[in-house]
């Protein structure tokens, strides 16, 4: 599979924003294999290969749970994923291609085949049924499904991008945020800052858009600006680094910065 992320776009609880998913060149930069067996008593779910912390096996527990829970039987799942080159890949990526993976590797063993928008599909729906429901894991599923980087708004068909142009990102890894004021935030506040973001990704991609046939990646360090400004703002999260810029994951923030600011690892992108 290939690894995914969210360049632009800031998660807003009851809301439905845009967001611009990125797929790494690299098709098969993540690996993930899938052991299922039956268990007695409760589901469970085994992690190798990676180490994604608590939240990733929170989340993906509960995926497991609401699978299992269809099929009124306990599972045993055990998965061995591999990032090549990705000291710390986002949790959120990793748990979007994981949960596709379990859904598929079900479907095989009970003798079902299903297209793969099907699987994304039954991905989406157990995910809102376990409690997770994350509009922005299911753009990342949908990158993944399509191979394509695109723009993305749930109940909206998936717009691709152009994906003629490579982008060279650092991946720096996951930060705790602080104070978050989503729930406590009130129209026409809230809604006006909805609406400035959903503009700011609008914005981007049209930008991503202009020559999209040229190798030259457009400056986007007024729209990174903002977006750093509203994960400070909404979610208590610190200031980036210059050159870098918040994306989300599971309850943190994960930092991706321009080439050169040598803080973590390269990875090639496509827009």
């Amino acid at each position: 599979m290939p690894l995914v992320i969210v360049y632009y776009g800031v998660p807003l609880p009851g809301k439905s924003n845009p967001y611009i998913v990125l797929r790494s060149k690299d098709q098969s930069l993540v690996s993930i294999a899938v052991g299922i067996e039956e268990a007695e008593r409760a589901s469970s779910v085994k992690t190798s290969g990676v180490s994604l912390g608590w939240r990733y096996e929170l989340a993906i527990k509960s995926f497991v749970d609401e699978v299992s829970a269809r099929l009124e039987q306990p599972l045993h799942v055990v998965l061995d994923i591999s990032v090549k080159g990705v000291s710390f890949p986002p949790a959120s990526s990793i748990y979007a291609a994981a949960s596709l993976a379990i859904v598929q590797a079900v479907s095989e063993l009970g003798g079902y085949e299903l297209a793969m928008d099907e699987v994304l599909q039954a991905a989406n729906d157990i995910d809102r049924e376990s409690g997770v429901g994350l509009d922005y894991l299911e753009a990342m599923r949908a990158a993944i499904i399509r191979g394509k980087s695109l723009i993305y708004r749930r109940g909206e068909e998936p717009v691709d991008l152009p994906s003629n142009r490579e982008i060279v990102l650092e991946l720096v890894g996951e930060e705790d945020i602080g104070d978050d004021i989503t729930g406590r935030l009130e129209d026409p506040i809230y809604s006006e800052i909805t609406r400035l973001l959903g503009l700011n990704v609008i914005e981007v991609a049209a930008k991503l858009r202009e020559n999209s046939q040229d190798n030259v990646v457009p400056d986007l360090s007024i729209y990174e600006r903002i977006e750093n400004a509203a994960y400070y703002m909404l979610y208590g999260a610190g200031i980036p680094d210059p050159g870098c810029k918040w994306t989300p994951s599971l309850q943190r923030v994960y930092g991706v910065c321009r080439p050169g600011a040598r803080l973590g690892d390269e990875v090639v992108f496509l827009l």
